[in-house]
């Protein structure tokens, strides 16, 4: 294919020094085994520029991060900075970057987790951290958890500090990398992340921003590119980017078809609830996150948990699966409950390839034979039929998971935990850090298996995932519910946050600590 070529803005309002910095992707290509992952990407960017990355599953946006980081070589193509040959390394050469799925030490503190990489003075074993790391950390808001171990800490606090980690490389770095970085932040840690990107751009620097989320990508960036089959399929700027715009770039080329609003809840509507799948009494947490006098989940049902961090609807979710300290009385149907955290890292294992991520949660009797053999011919059929039932996208079975998109990655979680045959389905976010066409695969396969008799129950902070998947939302607030709603009776998204509101006590998101 021939890919667009994306041009630098025009450097009219950025500062001499901005201007100074200049960085150049020209023909970019990689491969992973058959499948052409960057196919000739072609882009340059300015200091000063804040620029937006965007793009359907699998359309090379991963890639395109593995280049610039440094975590990955193109096959071909030419990398340039400043005119000069450029392989982004370590040193001033060093890109940091931001992932969604924090990459960071949990046998460190929050605030040494900002010096990792770098070396001692030869004095000390290893470097500690000064007053200008946790300066950084005050202005993240997590001051306080700077010697916490970050393993005891919450996805929120990891997930900042790997912002603070970026951040704090500021003295040597010239070009900053976000990836999907704010998916476990609340709307003011959001806020507050996005200012310090723009005093990063402001400062000369070169600020990437890849998200899935569109509005977010059109009221921050200068500009954004959409990448599509590994090239550079569109770029938008000014009057031209807009919401509508970027949503329809897109899904140019897309094929297939995908549920919609439209009937976001009536499969579910139509085949009914029946039996009671869980049923839990005086259900309350040891260290008094939730106190939960009845709760019950019908076979067939989707439910979301809708609360903002602290709220307890979290650690609900856990104890299904009996991961919190709880006292009280649970009853179950006869099939298990199956769990899936919020953070992928926690539920795939890194050096495990795509076949056998969709099979790591099938039981020994169905892969193993009566004196412990496998069964390899029976292994590949299955992987096989999940990768396709799943629709997971990958160049084999034999791909690494860590090359597939996040998208793709969430699906193979989901697989492995439906392998089980389980018969609740507990998850928290079900689409954290996805784009909008595997969210819509993903609400597919959860209804599919609730339509078979299922039940899933989501803990989930995002308003609009709850109206496009649940049949009802029940409220948590204070470690209590406070309310259930019949989300298909709610015409929109707003209609449903008011009375998500009007149930949570205006829905303010609590200060959260660490768990211990």
């Amino acid at each position: 294919m021939t890919a667009t070529v994306a041009a630098p803005p025009s450097t009219k309002g950025f500062s001499a020094a901005a201007q100074g910095l200049r960085l150049e992707l020209r023909n970019l290509r990689k491969a992973y085994g058959h499948t052409q992952a960057l196919a000739g990407l072609t882009l340059t960017l300015i200091g000063g520029e804040f620029l937006g990355v965007a793009g359907p599953n699998g359309a090379g946006k991963s890639t395109l991060v593995r280049m610039i980081s440094g975590e990955g070589k193109p096959d071909s193509g030419e990398m340039k900075l400043g005119g000069e040959d450029w392989r982004p390394a370590s040193g001033e050469s060093r890109v940091p970057v931001v992932h969604q799925e924090a990459m960071l030490f949990p046998d460190l503190t929050v605030a040494e987790n900002l010096l990792a990489g770098r070396t001692g003075n030869g004095l000390a074993r290893r470097p500690s951290p000064g007053a200008a790391h946790y300066e950084v950390l005050d202005r993240l808001g997590i001051a306080r958890f700077g010697d916490h171990l970050l393993g005891d800490c919450s996805l929120v606090v990891r997930q900042l500090t790997e912002i603070a980690r970026a951040l704090a490389h500021g003295e040597q770095a010239q070009i900053f990398l976000f990836d999907e970085p704010n998916s476990a932040l609340t709307e003011e840690e959001s806020a507050e992340l996005f200012a310090q990107m723009r005093a990063l751009c402001e400062d000369g620097n070169i600020v990437i921003l890849v998200s899935h989320r569109l509005n977010e990508l059109v009221h921050s960036a200068d500009r954004v590119i959409v990448v599509r089959d590994g090239g550079v399929g569109a770029e938008l700027m000014g009057d031209s980017l807009t919401e509508e715009r970027l949503a329809r770039e897109m899904v140019v080329g897309k094929t297939g078809k995908v549920r919609g609003a439209g009937n976001r809840i009536s499969s579910q509507a139509e085949a009914g609830p029946s039996a009671f799948a869980l049923n839990m009494r005086d259900w309350r947490h040891r260290d008094g996150s939730f106190e939960v006098d009845e709760f019950g989940v019908f076979e067939g049902e989707i439910v979301a948990l809708v609360g903002v961090e602290g709220s307890g609807g979290r650690e609900l979710v856990r104890s299904l699966a009996g991961l919190e300290e709880v006292r009280g009385a649970k009853k179950i149907s006869d099939r298990s409950v199956t769990y899936l955290p919020a953070d992928r890292g926690e539920s795939l294992f890194s050096d495990f390839s795509v076949g056998q991520s969709l099979l790591a949660r099938l039981g020994r009797g169905v892969i193993a034979g009566r004196w412990g053999l496998l069964k390899v011919r029976k292994m590949e059929q299955f992987a096989a039929r999940y990768r396709e039932e799943f629709l997971v996208q990958a160049a084999s079975l034999d791909q690494p998971i860590g090359d597939l998109s996040g998208g793709n990655q969430q699906k193979v979680a989901i697989a492995s935990a439906l392998a089980e045959r389980p018969g609740i389905l507990a998850l928290e976010e079900p689409t954290r850090g996805v784009d909008v066409g595997s969210k819509a695969e993903i609400y597919r396969i959860l209804r599919e298996f609730a339509e078979g008799g299922g039940a899933v129950v989501a803990f989930c902070t995002e308003l609009s995932e709850v109206f496009e998947l649940a049949r009802r939302a029940v409220v948590v607030s204070h470690g209590r519910i406070t309310g259930a709603l019949d989300v298909a009776e709610l015409p929109d998204v707003g209609s449903l946050a008011e009375a998500v509101a009007g149930l949570s006590g205006g829905y303010v998101r609590e200060q959260e600590e660490p768990h211990e």
